[in-house]
């Protein structure tokens, strides 16, 4: 396995982190409780594990 070949899952962790966290951030703001924006960023990293996952094996399993 090459070093490359986690790429799109990387970016993937990477800024559904981050989008995730300011969801979370917009959140905490309407809603007033402080767990939005850990449960943001953990459901961002989530779909980006899963959406980067799917990409990585998509480009990993071309015939």
């Amino acid at each position: 396995m090459d070093q490359n070949s986690h790429t799109y899952l990387t970016l993937g962790i990477a800024v559904g982190l981050s989008a995730g966290a300011g969801i979370g951030s917009l959140l905490w703001v309407w809603i007033d409780s402080l767990f939005c924006i850990p449960l943001g960023a953990s459901f961002g990293m989530l779909i980006g594990i899963v959406a980067g996952s799917v990409m990585d094996w998509q480009k990993n399993n071309r015939t």
